[in-house]
């Protein structure tokens, strides 16, 4: 599944917007904020949708657990539909999870999601280089 799955991601035009790794959470396909969204916004981009569904694919033929998490940075954001960097990291992680779920078929059983808001990030946010590798969804 591993070697399928970053096939996909290294056959892509996915520099620097798309990293896999393997740890002992399991594999981790991690998508930048700019393949999949606009800043401070939830809806998946059009160009995305092909990757998920390459992505989703391969997916579709294990039997493990899904799970699809939401990070921001720790820009704060305050609008009528995102209230919150929480509330805008799981709608992200909701937004691919359903699209998993109603487009590509995977079973929504194997299906969980989490939004982690700017608690989890993988570098300081000292930057906005360091805040662009924070914003991402993670399917784990």
């Amino acid at each position: 599944m591993y070697t399928e799955l970053k096939q996909i991601i290294e056959k892509g035009d996915f520099q620097g917007k798309a990293e896999i790794s393997f740890t002992e959470r399991g594999i981790t396909i991690s998508f930048k904020e700019k393949l999949f969204f606009n800043i401070g916004s939830a809806d998946i981009l059009p160009n995305a949708f092909q990757t998920l569904d390459e992505i989703g694919e391969v997916l579709k033929k294990q039997p493990y657990p899904i799970r699809v998490e939401g990070h921001t940075c720790d820009l704060p954001i305050n609008t009528a539909k995102y209230p919150s960097n929480w509330e805008l990291s799981a709608l992200r992680a909701v937004k691919v999870s359903k699209y998993l779920i109603d487009i590509v078929a995977l079973n929504p059983e194997q299906i969980s999601i989490a939004g982690y808001g700017q608690y989890r990030p993988l570098v300081p946010n000292t930057n906005e280089t360091n805040r662009a590798r924070n914003r991402r969804v993670d399917i784990i």
